[in-house]
């Protein structure tokens, strides 16, 4: 009786160390094996995988990921490019030399909300109360300026000058937040670089333009903005750098729409294995609108537009500009021009040359 009591007593600990054993060694691998769905192998797939379930509105999700470290995890919203959501904790249940399996909680945004209810009829639930105003915002715009004959450049045109004339750069005082979410830029028309890209790729998908956020630096600091896709090819466009400062609501830039990554990155930086390729320039702002050329094309343009409004602000991409060599003057024989002023900026292998005709500075 003692004997076979010992030899439990025994038995039991060699389970215990096994199991333990299994588990570290081959836990990971066998979750993996039966959860491919929610298995990553890299970074890029883990983002994929959050980016999804944000999407799909899912208030938390658990992942089997390798070759993803314990920082990425912890920064993982910095990776993340959604506009549905973020993730607001996460948890690592398991650490094995295979990998981990990690457990993340989702802080679902109004932006979700007001897609499901324009793009599907799901309804708004009713504490969600600023997504139903951003809701009833995003009806309004796109009902005055998208028509249903539109291309999908021509809807994105309009969406890019609608926000940039009606959105103010900054933050409203009482609810810092918001400048960061689309609610921001469209409702409270102030916002800073996430509310404009947000709400560009809030009123682009609601209007069928399929597009995306991208996020890296410009002028030293982090940065956000939109990739867009136009008969099959992508493009950047930046409606906060499109924004005139001061801003007089006037006027939309349009350096930034509409841009290849090889000028793109004159001024910005990203991953660029994390994003889309941006390689055409057909329907890049200027050079889809025949509005580039040298210094005769300028002068042509520049009548061209005063004739159809003596107050116009017209920008031209040129390839020869030399100030010693562009007479400015000349713009004074035009009919009706009494006074203007211009700015210039570098772009790709020209410059942008932007002028007010009979405008205060």
């Amino acid at each position: 009786m003692r004997e076979g009591k010992s030899k439990t007593f025994i038995f039991v600990p060699i389970l215990v160390l096994v199991s333990i054993f299994i588990a570290y060694f081959y836990g990971w691998s066998i979750g993996a094996h039966f959860n491919p769905d929610t298995t990553a192998y890299n970074m890029s797939e883990f983002t994929a995988l959050v980016n999804a379930d944000i999407d799909a509105g899912e208030e938390k999700g658990v992942y089997y990921v390798t070759g993803v470290t314990e920082d990425q995890v912890v920064s993982v919203n910095d990776y993340i490019c959604s506009i549905n959501g973020v993730v607001s904790q996460y948890s690592i249940l398991e650490k094995t030399p295979k990998g981990m399996k990690v457990m993340l909680t989702y802080d679902i945004s109004d932006n979700y909300f007001v897609l499901e209810k324009y793009l599907n009829g799901t309804g708004i639930p009713v504490d969600r109360v600023n997504a139903e105003k951003l809701y009833e915002k995003v009806v309004e715009i796109i009902d005055t300026i998208i028509t249903p004959e539109m291309t999908d450049y021509e809807k994105e045109l309009a969406i890019h000058d609608y926000i940039v004339m009606n959105c103010e750069y900054g933050y409203v005082d009482t609810s810092k937040e918001y400048a960061y979410r689309a609610y921001g830029c469209l409702v409270q028309k102030k916002a800073v670089c996430n509310g404009y890209a947000e709400a560009m790729t809030l009123l682009l998908t609601c209007a069928g333009v399929e597009n995306e956020i991208i996020t890296g630096t410009a002028g030293g600091e982090l940065h956000a903005w939109n990739q867009v896709m136009i008969d099959g090819e992508w493009y950047h466009v930046d409606a906060t750098w499109d924004d005139p400062v001061p801003d007089g609501g006037y006027y939309a830039g349009h350096a930034y729409l509409n841009v290849p990554d090889d000028v793109m990155d004159d001024t910005h930086t990203w991953e660029e294995d994390r994003f889309q390729e941006c390689e055409s320039s057909d329907y890049n702002y200027f050079m889809y609108n025949n509005l580039d050329g040298n210094y005769n094309d300028f002068m042509s343009i520049i009548e061209a537009a005063a004739a159809r409004n003596i107050t116009a602000t017209v920008e031209v991409l040129v390839y020869d500009y030399d100030p010693d060599n562009y007479d400015f003057e000349a713009i004074f024989d035009i009919s009706g021009v009494t006074h203007l002023w211009y700015s210039e900026i570098e772009w790709g292998d020209g410059d942008i040359i932007t002028v007010y005709l009979n405008q205060s500075q």
